[in-house]
C-alpha cells in the first residue's frame, strides 16, 4: 500500500512538473506570436489561492536576487494600479503587456487606442461572464449574460433609462440631498455652529440607497424624522417608511442597505451555512436577505397585477415596474426581443441596485473630499451654481433647461475630474472571443491576440496616461505632469497637445452591432474637453457601457448643486488645533495647519482599496467640517437690490469695486455669459487674512489659484470656510461598538472578497485543456507502464512494523518500501535503460525529425506562422506511436537484440513485468496513434 502511495505521489509530482513546463511553453509561444511584451509570473494574480496567501509568499520571493522578481512582482500585489499609477507602465516602456503563468495568460493595457478597439468590437472581445456568475444571486441579469440573451436583457432594461426618467431622478436626487442636509442642519437649515463629520461616506451611501429605492422600485425612502407627504401613495408609505411593515423584521431600506453593504458575505458564504453561523453579522445578513427576498416577491406580485390590469404608469422611475410591464402588460406579446422571467426581473432590479449604489456614492463622497481639500475649486464651483440658478430654490429647477448647462459647468467638471482620478472600477475585464484569434492595431502595427485570452483594461491608469491627455508641469508637486492633481479646470483646456499642436482624435465612431438601447451620448459635455476615445472610461465604453451612466451623472450633479448652493465644506483640523486656538492664529499659522490637514487627507485617499469598488475601507475616513451660512435678511435684500438695479448704480464710483467683482469670470462656460447675475457675498476677516491676493480667482493667474488651493484656506463667496472645529466629546459605548463592528466587518470583507472569484471552473477547464492533448495520452500510457515496471526494477523490502494498538483494535502492520539500493546495481539500470531506449528515446528521435505537424504548420500559416488553431508538436505523436509499436514488436516479440545493444535478460524481465507484456505495449501504442489521428482530423 505504501509503495502504491509512493508511486502515485511520484506520478503526481511528475505530472505537475510536466504541466508547469508544458503550460509555460504553450503560453510563451502564444505570447511571442502577439509581438507584445510579456512577463512570466509564478501564478496568475487573479488566482484566489494567490490572493489569499500573497502576503506570505511576497516576502519569501523578495529574498531572491532582485533581478529575479523586480520586473513582475508589482502585478502580483492587489490594488497595484491605484498604489503605483503609471510607474510600472513607464518603467516597462509600454502601454500594453502580457503576463503568463502555466495555466493562464492575460493582457493588461492602458492604451486608449487599444481600449477603444476592444470595447467597440463586442463580438470579438466579449465580457468574461464567468467572473460575474456569482452575481446571479437572485436571477439572471444584464451583467451576467452575453450573446442573444444579453441583447434581450439590454433591450428590455434600456427602455427605463430615458430622459423622462432622468428628469424624475434629478428631482428625487434634489429631494434626497435636502434630506441629507436636514440631518446636519435641521429642517430649517439654521444651524450656525461648525461641526466635524466623520460619517460622510456612510451618509452619502444612505443618500444613494434612498435614490435606488426610487429608481429601482418607485419608492420614496425617508430619512429619520421625515414624514411622508399627505397625498403619498399608500404603497410608498408602507414600504418607504423607516419602520418595518407587518410580517417583516426590518424596513425595505434597511434590508436593501445591508444586502448591498454586505453583499460579499452573500456571494461567498453558502446560504445554508450563513443561516447557522452564530455570529451577529451572519444573523443580520441572513435576516436582511430573507426580508429582501420577501419584499422582492411582494413587489413583483403587485407590479405584475398592475401590468395585467393595465394601470397607467405613475410619475417617477420604477425599473422593476417597467420590467414587469414589458413582460406582463396586455400588449407585451406584440413587442420584439422576448420576455423576462420573474427571476430575471428580480435579478435585473437587484443588479441595477448593486451597480448604482457604491459607484455613485463613492464618486460623490470623493468629490466632496477633493473640494474640501481644494477651496479654490470649491469657490469656482459655487460661482457657477450662483450663475446658473441665481438663488432659485432647488425644488423649482427645470431639468430640461438646466441639465446640459450643469454638465457643461464647473459642476460637471468636478464630477468628471473625480471619475478620472478615482474611478469606481479601476480594472475592467474582457476576453478575446474563444472562437478565433483577433487582430488589433497598436501604433500602426498589427498584433494577433490568441482566442480565449483574458484582457484587463486598466481604466485608472489610462485616465492618468500623459500620452492621451493634455498636461502641464504640476504646480503643486513639481512633477512632470499634473495628471495626478485634482484640477477640474483641465476640462476646459484646449484639445491640442502642447508639444505637437495636433488636434486629438475625438470622433465618435460607430460601434459594431445594433442599437440595443440606452443613452447613446458622450460621457462628457460637448462644451468641455473631449478626451480621446478609450482614455476616459469610468462607465466603460462601446455597446456594453454602463446603462445608467446618464442617470448617475444626473444624480451627482444635482447633489453637488444643492449642497454648494448654500453650504461649504472644509477639512477638519481637530487633530492639530481647537476652535479657540485657530481664532488666535495668524494668517500664516492658519495656512500651516490647513496644509497639514490637506497632506493628511491626501495620505488617507492614497489608502483607498478595491473590494467591489474603489473606496476607503477598514474604517478609514477623511474628517470634514461644514457650516450653514445663510446670510441675514438685510444683507440678502441689499445684494438683491444692487443686482436688480445695476443700471442705476453701476456708474457710481462708490459701487465700482462691487460691480467689478461681480463681472469677473472663472473660466467655465457659465461665466462667459455677461448677463448671468452673481449675488456678491462678503468674505470674512479670517479669509481676507489668508488670501494672498484679491485676484486669486482670476483665470489669468492659474498658478496662483492652484497654489492657494493647496497651501491656504480660500474663502468661498458668502460661505466662510473658517477653520472651525471643536474638540469631540469622548466616544460613547455605542460609538466604540460601531467602530469595532466597522473594523471587524472591513477585515472580514477583505478576507471573504478574495473568494469572490473562486476560479474553480477556470482551473478545472485549464486542467481539462492540459489533459485533452495527445501528449497527455502518451504521458498517461508511459505512466501506466512504469507503474507495472517499478516492482520489477525497485522491488519492495521490509522496512519496519507499525505495532498493534489495542485501543483501536489494530494488528501489527509491516511496512514495505522500494529498495532504493537497487539504483546502485545493474539489476535496475539494465532493464530501465532498455525500456527508456525502446519506449522513449528512439520513438522521440524519429518523432522529432519525421514531424508531420511541423510541416503542416509551416505551409499554412503565412509569414512563417502556424495556421490558426493548429498545434505544432515538438515530437510528432503519430510518428512516436508508430515507431514505438514497431520497436516493441521487433525487440520484445521477436527477440531482436539490435546488434547486441539489447540485453535478452532485460527484455525478458520487462515482458514479465508489463501488463500483458509486449502485447499491452502494442495496444497502448495503437491507442496513442488513434488519438493522434483523431486530433489531426479535428484540427484539419
Amino acid at each position: 500500500m505504501v509503495s502504491s502511495i509512493f508511486v502515485a505521489g511520484a506520478a503526481l509530482v511528475v505530472w505537475f512538473i510536466y504541466s508547469v513546463f508544458s503550460g509555460y511553453r504553450r503560453n510563451i509561444l502564444k505570447a511571442r506570436k502577439t509581438d507584445i511584451q510579456y512577463l512570466i509570473v509564478p501564478a496568475h494574480p487573479f488566482n484566489p489561492l494567490w490572493q489569499i496567501t500573497y502576503k506570505l509568499w511576497v516576502p519569501l520571493i523578495k529574498l531572491l536576487p532582485k533581478s529575479c522578481w523586480e520586473d513582475w512582482m508589482f502585478i502580483m500585489i492587489p490594488n497595484w494600479e491605484y498604489d503605483t499609477r503609471q510607474q510600472h507602465f513607464e518603467r516597462l516602456g509600454t502601454e500594453s503587456f502580457i503576463i503568463l503563468s502555466p495555466w493562464d495568460m492575460s493582457l493588461f493595457t492602458n492604451s486608449a487606442e487599444l481600449i477603444h478597439q476592444i470595447t467597440c468590437r463586442r463580438e470579438a472581445f466579449i465580457k468574461d461572464t464567468a467572473r460575474y456568475g456569482v452575481l446571479n444571486l437572485f436571477g439572471l441579469n444584464i451583467l451576467t449574460t452575453d450573446g442573444a440573451v444579453w441583447r434581450m436583457h439590454r433591450k428590455t432594461t434600456s427602455a427605463s433609462f430615458n430622459e423622462k426618467n432622468a428628469a424624475h431622478t434629478f428631482a428625487e436626487a434634489i429631494n434626497q440631498t435636502n434630506g441629507l442636509m436636514s440631518i446636519y442642519f435641521g429642517s430649517e437649515g439654521q444651524t450656525r455652529s461648525t461641526k466635524t463629520i466623520t460619517t460622510l461616506e456612510k451618509d452619502v451611501m444612505t443618500w444613494a440607497l434612498n435614490i435606488i429605492g426610487y429608481v429601482g422600485f418607485g419608492l420614496r425612502l425617508l430619512w429619520p424624522g421625515q414624514k411622508p407627504a399627505k397625498d403619498a401613495d399608500p404603497k410608498t408609505v408602507k414600504y418607504g417608511s423607516v419602520d418595518p411593515p407587518p410580517g417583516f423584521t426590518m424596513s425595505f431600506g434597511q434590508s436593501l442597505g445591508i444586502v448591498l453593504e454586505r453583499i460579499i458575505a452573500l456571494l461567498v458564504i453558502p446560504w445554508p451555512i450563513l443561516r447557522i453561523l452564530p455570529f451577529h453579522f451572519a444573523k443580520e445578513v441572513w435576516a436582511a436577505k430573507e426580508d429582501y427576498v420577501k419584499y422582492m416577491e411582494e413587489f413583483l406580485r403587485l407590479k405584475i397585477d398592475d401590468a395585467k390590469q393595465g394601470n397607467k404608469e405613475k410619475e417617477g422611475m420604477d425599473i422593476m415596474g417597467q420590467l414587469a410591464r414589458s413582460s406582463y402588460a396586455v400588449d407585451a406579446s406584440k413587442k420584439d426581443g422576448g420576455k423576462l422571467k420573474d427571476s430575471e426581473i428580480i435579478g435585473n432590479a437587484f443588479i441595477m441596485s448593486v451597480a448604482g449604489h457604491e459607484t455613485t456614492a463613492n464618486t460623490v463622497h470623493f468629490t466632496l473630499v477633493y473640494l474640501a481639500m481644494n477651496p479654490a475649486a470649491q469657490r469656482r464651483l459655487q460661482q457657477d451654481i450662483d450663475g446658473l440658478f441665481k438663488g432659485a430654490e432647488p425644488a423649482t429647477w427645470d431639468y430640461d433647461k438646466v441639465v446640459n448647462p450643469m454638465l457643461a459647468s464647473y459642476i460637471g467638471a468636478c464630477i468628471n475630474e473625480t471619475l478620472r482620478l478615482i474611478p469606481p472600477v479601476t480594472q475592467m475585464p474582457k476576453m478575446v472571443s474563444p472562437d478565433s484569434d483577433q487582430v488589433v492595431t497598436i501604433d500602426g502595427n498589427k498584433h494577433v491576440l490568441p482566442a480565449g485570452m483574458s484582457i484587463t483594461l486598466v481604466s485608472l491608469c489610462v485616465q492618468r496616461n500623459p500620452h492621451w491627455w493634455p498636461t502641464k508641469t504640476s504646480v503643486r508637486t513639481g512633477a512632470s505632469t499634473d495628471l495626478d492633481d485634482y484640477l477640474p479646470e483641465r476640462w476646459y483646456r484646449a484639445t491640442k497637445t502642447e508639444e505637437s499642436g495636433e488636434e486629438l482624435d475625438q470622433e465618435e465612431e460607430t460601434e459594431e452591432g445594433g442599437d440595443e438601447g440606452g443613452y447613446q451620448g458622450s460621457n462628457t459635455s460637448a462644451a468641455m474637453y473631449r478626451p480621446v476615445r478609450g482614455s476616459f472610461i469610468p462607465f466603460s465604453d462601446g455597446p456594453r457601457s454602463c446603462l445608467g451612466r446618464r442617470i448617475a451623472m444626473v444624480e451627482m450633479i444635482a447633489a453637488l448643486a444643492v449642497i454648494f448652493q448654500k453650504f461649504s465644506i472644509e477639512l477638519a483640523v481637530d487633530e492639530w488645533a481647537t476652535d479657540e486656538e485657530v481664532e488666535k492664529m495668524s494668517a500664516e499659522e492658519k495656512r500651516t495647519v490647513y496644509t497639514k490637514a490637506q497632506r493628511k487627507a491626501t495620505e488617507t485617499l492614497d489608502k483607498a482599496t478595491t473590494i467591489l469598488t474603489l473606496k476607503l475601507n477598514d474604517g478609514i475616513y477623511v474628517p470634514v467640517s461644514y457650516e450653514s451660512l445663510r446670510k441675514s435678511d438685510l444683507e440678502l435684500q441689499l445684494d438683491e437690490f444692487l443686482a436688480d438695479n445695476a443700471s442705476q448704480f453701476q456708474s457710481d464710483p462708490k459701487f465700482a469695486s462691487y460691480y467689478t467683482s461681480r463681472a469677473r469670470t472663472a473660466g467655465s462656460p457659465v461665466k462667459k455669459d455677461p448677463e448671468l447675475k452673481v449675488v456678491r457675498r462678503r468674505a470674512t476677516k479670517a479669509a481676507e487674512e489668508i488670501v494672498a491676493s484679491p485676484d486669486d480667482d482670476d483665470d489669468s493667474s492659474p498658478s496662483t489659484a492652484v497654489a492657494s488651493a493647496t497651501n491656504a484656506l480660500i474663502q468661498t463667496p458668502g460661505r466662510a470656510l473658517s477653520l472651525a472645529s471643536r474638540i469631540p466629546l469622548p466616544p460613547t459605548p455605542a460609538d466604540i461598538a460601531q467602530a469595532v463592528d466597522r473594523r471587524t466587518l472591513a477585515v472580514r470583507e477583505r478576507v471573504t472578497s478574495l473568494y469572490e472569484e473562486s476560479g474553480i471552473t477556470e482551473r478545472t477547464q485549464a486542467t481539462r485543456e492540459s489533459l485533452s492533448t495527445v501528449t497527455s495520452v502518451l504521458f498517461a500510457i508511459a505512466a501506466f507502464e512504469l507503474y507495472y515496471l517499478r516492482p520489477e526494477l525497485l522491488p519492495n523490502r521490509y522496512a519496519f512494523t507499525v505495532p498493534a494498538i489495542k485501543a483501536l483494535g489494530t494488528n501489527d502492520y509491516p511496512v514495505f518500501i522500494p529498495d532504493m539500493f537497487n539504483l546502485l546495481t545493474s539489476s535496475f539500470w539494465s532493464p530501465a535503460l532498455t525500456w527508456a531506449f525502446t519506449s522513449i528515446v528512439l520513438p522521440s528521435l524519429f518523432g522529432y525529425f519525421f514531424n508531420l505537424s511541423a510541416g503542416n504548420a509551416g505551409t499554412h500559416g503565412g509569414r512563417g506562422r502556424p495556421r490558426s488553431g493548429y498545434t505544432e508538436y515538438t515530437v510528432d505523436p503519430l510518428t512516436f506511436s508508430i515507431v514505438k509499436g514497431l520497436i516493441t514488436y521487433v525487440v520484445y516479440a521477436q527477440g531482436a537484440t539490435l546488434g547486441g545493444w539489447i540485453d535478452p535478460d532485460a527484455v525478458s524481465r520487462i515482458n514479465l513485468a508489463l501488463y500483458s507484456g509486449w502485447k499491452g505495449v502494442l495496444v497502448g501504442s495503437g491507442v496513442a496513434g488513434l488519438a493522434a489521428i483523431y486530433d489531426a482530423a479535428l484540427k484539419k
